[in-house]
């Protein structure tokens, strides 16, 4: 699984002033739907700026929206830009960003007028090289506030409601949430082990690809082995690193959940970001994934209706390959068999000749190549290597395969056989391996 972690959180060195306008909905219906892809267990949809079409993240861990200052939203007009310092998850220094007011978000027909939008340089992100897909920014948490917003992880679609008495379901289970600088908190229950649990705060974090982040330095948190050492992600001021693991278990209300994925980042990374007094962590997309969502920030609630997926084992990247995209190349197609049909002096049909001519087509397509490789892999033990270009998965060949389609095939079950073709150095090479847990353990990792 390519990991990407937006846990965004900004800390402005100078607080912002002017409020936003609510987004609102241009329909009398109850409610509006939108269509999301989802990759990554990230959310990813279409976002109109000032007029230009865009493809953003939606982010609950955000509390002001990001826009990439890319070639793509070079041409969007901004009636003001002021210089800030931007600080937030990750070890390295503030970044340079400008916040531009007044501008207008729609998203199909629900549109947010006067909003703050923070623009900072996307290559301090590299989302859309990681990714595979164009991500010009982040939606936060503006998008929230006013409304229900129900996300339907299993058909890909949200849904804006006017109010929660028409939006949420009977059946859902609902919780009480803690909004702290506009992000959502949720009490949960975690059994680290048999014997040993913690009670606490969990930002509900959507734009984190994860399914759960403990902080080993609040009380009672502890690492539980077997762990290993892993690059977490992404933040605004760099890298993010930890230890990552599983939990016996953890509980959402009635539903206890077996077997969850764990990590636990270095609290250093945290030294520019203002937590919730008592927050013991995050959960993620891959979590969340399991669940029909309600967010209801007006009644500060969340409601959660359970899928088929809640039970589902959770296992780490079973191959030990990272993927990243990294650009197109252009690839020699041949096309054979052109017929005829063929007459005869009389204008009488004799049939159809054939005319078998080899023809040339070219076409462009994605260069996906190998980020990384765990050692002591499967991958890895089988010669698979940092910068490898895949050219075929079990036989199956790229084309119009997207990046995240690509991870999939690499992740499907234990004792699965894959087959990859790469290129290395203008040689084609073949590799096989057996995709299995991390650890040979009762966690299954």
């Amino acid at each position: 699984m390519i990991r990407i972690l937006l846990i965004c959180t900004f800390c402005l060195f100078k607080p912002l002033q002017a409020q936003e306008s609510a987004f609102k909905i241009q329909t009398n219906r109850k409610g509006h739907s939108l269509s999301f892809k989802l990759i990554n267990n990230l959310i990813v949809l279409p976002v109109t700026l000032n007029g230009q079409e865009l493809t953003f993240l939606l982010d609950t861990g955000v509390n002001t929206t990001l826009l990439f200052d890319s070639p793509d939203v070079a041409s969007i007009f901004f009636k003001s830009k002021k210089s800030f310092q931007l600080s937030g998850l990750g070890q390295g220094e503030a970044i340079n960003a400008y916040l531009t007011k007044g501008n207008t978000l729609q998203l199909g027909k629900i549109i947010g007028e006067n909003q703050d939008v923070m623009l900072v340089a996307e290559d301090n992100f590299a989302f859309t090289k990681r990714m595979g897909t164009q991500i010009d920014g982040i939606l936060g948490s503006s998008f929230f506030k006013n409304h229900v917003v129900k996300i339907d992880y299993a058909h890909q679609k949200i849904k804006v409601f006017r109010s929660s008495v028409a939006a949420i379901p009977v059946k859902a289970n609902r919780f009480p949430l803690s909004i702290y600088l506009n992000k959502p908190h949720l009490e949960l229950k975690v059994f680290l082990s048999d014997s040993l649990q913690v009670t606490g705060a969990f930002l509900i974090d959507t734009g984190s690809s994860d399914a759960l982040w403990l902080f080993e330095q609040q009380e009672k948190v502890e690492i539980v082995t077997p762990s290993f050492k892993d690059f977490l992600g992404q933040g605004i001021n760099g890298a993010v690193f930890g230890v990552r693991g599983k939990v016996t278990s953890m509980e959402i209300g009635k539903q206890k959940i077996q077997g969850v994925k764990v990590a636990y980042p270095e609290m250093s990374n945290f030294k520019s970001i203002h937590l919730l007094p008592g927050r013991l962590g995050s959960i993620g997309g891959e979590l969340l994934n399991r669940f029909e969502v309600y967010f209801d920030y007006p009644n500060a609630q969340i409601a959660l209706i359970p899928t088929k997926k809640l039970n589902d084992p959770f296992y780490y990247n079973m191959s030990g390959i990272e993927l990243q995209y990294n650009g197109v190349e252009l690839i020699r197609k041949k096309q054979n068999n052109i017929n005829n049909i063929v007459y005869d002096e009389k204008g009488a049909n004799r049939g159809i000749e054939f005319f078998f001519k080899e023809i040339i087509r070219y076409e462009l397509q994605d260069i996906i190549e190998v980020a990384e490789v765990r050692p002591n892999s499967p991958a890895a033990a089988a010669g698979v290597q940092k910068g490898d270009i895949i050219q075929r998965v079990n036989r199956r060949r790229l084309q119009n395969l997207k990046l995240h389609q690509v991870t999939a095939l690499l992740q499907q079950k234990p004792g699965k056989k894959i087959k990859l073709q790469i290129r290395r150095e203008g040689r084609l090479l073949t590799k096989t391996f057996v995709l299995k847990p991390l650890f040979d353990s009762p966690s299954n990792l």
